[in-house]
This record gives structure tokens, C-alpha cells and sequence, in this order.
């Protein structure tokens, strides 16, 4: 007999579990499969899932307190030796493979020791919104904790299906994120935490090191036109003002759609000291090549998402905004870190790939520490660093402020030389 629409489950060597989805949209997955050695009938299959819900019924359907849903069933331990890590972010978005091999290297690590055993829980086939990963990684029930998202945005919009605020918390799972940095993610929700400095930090940080080391008084913001890039802008300008410095010239951008020769000619016209950049690695590119095309000789330094034009011949010479660097990665986990990830891929880590490692090292460092559920996970991050100790990581140590932003780590401006 042809087998029914059951979900399947593929789990390569890194412990990244694949789903694949039922054949039928109304055909729901098993949270367990049938064990090999047993084969069940429809009936019986049947018979468990009626037990189940009426299971489900008597212990999770009685009210309680936010969070207490799928986090008070497994506070009793989970039901079989291996929890999933999510994975809170976009397939094919920039950053998304760095993170993955970050991830592997994560699970490798935490599978050093006995007992749980950690895997990956990919978004499923298809996903194109931060919001919809966050839906499937709430609601699977093996998911401790979320690495995730990567972006500002993306995770401004996943927090509150990650807080499960719809339902009042019942089934609420932890997300930390590798790389947003937003001001606004500050003490958002109980069940979000960071492992990357804030763009208030980055852009204070920034301010004060052109003004010091560059002596730069009149400076240009060329800024993507979103959120991330109007807090960046807003904030370098009046910690610039504060050092008696001035921003002569603040321009937005949108991606794709730009003459970058017209702000070429801008920044031609006014003549700053330095030319600022909270954008993308492809659109620093871009305006480094118009100016290039113009012959403008101009300070240039980009923010924290340009660290991808390293490499390209254009960027030589200019700065940009790191949140992990490998030469500063000195400590014992760095350094570890450092080794693994150039024997397998061959190449340096990047800071999503760094940071991606440290967010799965800080949840998974709490479980191995006890914590069986996802309010005891929630719990133990937030002690991380105070009651407990912190926990190391490739870019330094991990530990929590009461905001839940990460306590202690340090902003770095790096100059690309001979293509690095």
C-alpha cells in the first residue's frame, strides 16, 4: 500500500534536520515518528492521538501563566535525548550560510558533551517571511531556543510570534539574535536577547574614532532608508555634535533603485572630511565605484553591514564597522573556533558565521546546564554573567544586561587591505 501524506524528517551529518512537507495542505505533521522497529496501524495511530489531545487537555489547556504552554510541557525534561536548535532567518538573504556554518560548527561543540544531543531545525522549504519562520519554530515542539533573525527588521517583525503575544506566551520560545542591532530591540520582550553590540553603541563608537583618529570635523551620511540606517545616521550625528564636530550632509538611499553618480557629485560638491555609510556591502560598492569614477579622494567608512565589499579591489583602503574580527578572536573558544572553521570551509568566519556560534553556544550552554524547557532556558540567559557565569564565545564572553543586550562587547572599525 502506497504510504499516506506523512511529514518526513531528513537529518545530515551536522545534525540539520530537513523537513519536508506533507503532500496534502490539510495533512498535519507527527511530532514523533513511529519508531523502526515497530510498524502501527491506522487504528492504532489513531488511538495515541486521541490520548494525546485528551493528554493535552487535562495538563496544558487549564489556563496558567504566560509562557506556560509548550514551555510547561517539556518542563519536565524532553521526550527523547535531542533538542533542535532554529535557525531565524531567511534562506538565500545575506549572511544566511555564514550563520549555517557558525550553527554546525555550534552543534559540533555542544555534542562534545554527554547527554543532550543538539540538531538544526531549518525553515521549512519555501519560507519567505521572518514572520512565518518564526510561526514554524514557535509551534515545533522540539525547538528550545531560536538563533534569529540576522536583520533588524526581520526580527523586529518575528518577536512577537517568537513571544507568542497572540496567545498570551503559552507557546513562547526564546530567540537570540546573532546581528540585529537596532536601539528599538532593547528590552523589547523577555524572550529576546542579542549577541551584538547596538547600533547606538556602533554609531557613538564610530563618531568618537573619526573625530580622534581621523580629526575629522564635517562628515557626510549616506544612509539606507530604513530603520536601521536613520537610527545609525541620528545617533553618530549628535554624539559628531557633541565632540564639536558638524554632519554637513545627510542623504537616504533605497537598494537598487539610486544613481549613485548623483551622490558621487554630492559628496564631490560639499567637500566633507569623511563620508559615512550605514548600508549595504553591494551599495558601499557602488558609491565607492562612482566616486572612483569621479576621482573623489574622501575618508569612507561603512557600518556594520558593509563588512561583505572586503575583497572586491574598489574597497581598498576603506573602513567599515566589524562586531568580530578573527585577528582579535584570542581567546580559548576563540581560537578554537578559529581552527574548525578554517579546516572545514577553508576561509576566515565572518561575524555572522562568529556570532551565529556564540548565540547557539549561549542557549545551548543553559541546557546543558539544566535547563530542560523553554522558560527555564528564558531564565537561565537572563542570569548568564550575574548569578551564573557567563559563557564563552568565539567573540568573547556571553553574558546579558537587565535589557538583555549583551553586557561588555566592544565595537571595532577595520580598513581593508589588499582585499581584507
Amino acid at each position: 500500500m502506497t504510504p499516506g501524506p506523512i511529514a518526513r524528517t531528513m537529518t545530515n551529518r551536522f545534525g540539520i534536520e530537513n523537513f519536508v512537507r506533507p503532500a496534502y495542505p490539510h495533512a498535519v505533521p507527527l511530532l514523533k515518528r513511529p519508531r523502526p522497529e515497530r510498524t502501527l496501524t491506522h487504528l492504532s495511530i489513531l488511538a495515541r492521538a486521541l490520548l494525546g489531545a485528551l493528554l493535552v487537555s487535562l495538563t496544558g489547556g487549564c489556563g496558567g501563566r504566560a509562557g506556560e504552554g509548550v514551555g510547561r510541557r517539556l518542563n519536565d525534561g524532553p521526550s527523547e535525548t535531542t533538542v533542535a536548535l532554529g535557525v531565524g532567518a531567511l534562506p538565500g538573504r545575506p549572511g544566511y550560510e555564514s550563520m549555517l556554518r557558525g550553527l554546525e560548527l555550534a552543534v559540533i561543540r555542544l555534542n562534545e558533551a554527554n547527554g543532550v544531543r543538539f540538531r538544526l531545525r531549518l525553515p521549512d522549504s519555501g519560507s519567505i517571511s521572518a514572520v512565518g519562520i518564526a510561526g514554524q519554530l514557535r509551534d515545533d515542539a522540539s525547538v528550545i531556543g531560536v538563533v534569529g533573525h540576522p536583520e533588524s527588521g526581520n526580527t523586529l517583525e518575528a518577536v512577537p510570534v517568537y513571544a507568542d503575544v497572540e496567545h498570551e506566551g503559552v507557546n513562547a520560545v526564546v530567540a537570540v539574535s546573532p546581528t540585529a542591532s537596532s536601539p528599538r530591540l532593547s528590552g523589547i520582550s523577555p524572550w529576546f536577547f542579542r549577541v551584538a553590540p547596538s547600533d547606538h553603541d556602533a554609531a557613538r563608537f564610530v563618531a568618537q574614532w573619526v573625530r580622534d583618529s581621523m580629526h575629522a570635523s564635517r562628515a557626510a551620511i549616506i544612509y539606507r532608508n530604513d530603520a536601521y540606517g536613520r537610527e545609525w545616521a541620528s545617533t553618530f550625528g549628535e554624539s559628531f555634535a557633541e565632540r564639536g564636530a558638524k554632519v554637513i550632509e545627510r542623504a537616504p538611499y533605497l537598494s537598487g533603485i539610486m544613481e549613485w553618480e548623483a551622490y558621487a557629485r554630492l559628496i564631490e560638491a560639499q567637500r566633507p572630511d569623511v563620508v559615512l555609510f550605514p548600508g549595504d556591502a553591494a551599495d558601499a560598492l557602488a558609491l565607492l565605484r562612482a566616486l572612483k569614477a569621479r576621482d573623489v579622494r574622501v575618508p569612507f567608512v561603512g557600518g556594520d553591514g558593509t563588512e561583505g565589499m572586503q575583497g572586491a579591489p574598489e574597497a581598498e583602503g576603506a573602513h567599515f564597522v566589524a562586531f568580530f574580527r578573527p585577528e582579535r578572536a584570542t581567546s580559548a573558544e576563540g581560537r578554537r573556533f578559529l581552527q574548525q572553521y578554517r579546516e572545514r570551509y577553508t576561509a576566515d568566519p565572518d561575524m555572522f558565521a562568529a556570532l551565529s556560534y556564540d548565540a547557539a553556544l549561549a542557549i545551548g550552554r543553559t541546557v546543558q546546564a539544566g535547563a530542560r524547557s523553554r522558560l527555564a532556558v528564558r531564565a537561565a540567559l537572563e542570569q548568564l554573567g550575574r548569578a551564573t557565569p557567563s559563557v564563552d564565545g568565539a567573540a568573547g564572553v556571553i553574558a546579558f544586561d537587565a535589557k538583555h543586550d549583551i553586557a561588555g562587547r566592544s565595537v571595532v572599525v577595520t580598513t581593508v587591505r589588499n582585499g581584507s
